[in-house]
């Protein structure tokens, strides 16, 4: 019987790709949340956001439930975001 191994790091070529231009500030601005459904992950993003409004003045939260972790959010959804 032969064994044969194989490398688990795959072959793969990678793209570089530049970081998204950062806010100055989120003074004001809109930040929406993502639950996964998973027990508690709701409670945790509410503090969460709690923070963000005190620290660095968000003035708006959005929250939006996928509902189950297995699974990705639905494209709509993500639209939303």
């Amino acid at each position: 019987m032969t064994i044969r191994l194989m490398d688990p790091g795959g072959s793969g070529t990678t793209i570089e790709r530049s970081l998204a231009p950062r806010l100055e500030s989120l003074d004001g601005q809109r930040i929406a949340l993502l639950t996964n459904g998973k027990h508690n992950a709701d409670v945790l993003l509410r503090e969460t956001a709690a923070i963000f409004a005190e620290r660095h003045g968000c003035r708006e939260v959005d929250f939006f439930d996928k509902r189950n972790a297995g699974n990705p959010c639905r494209p709509a959804r993500l639209e939303a975001l």
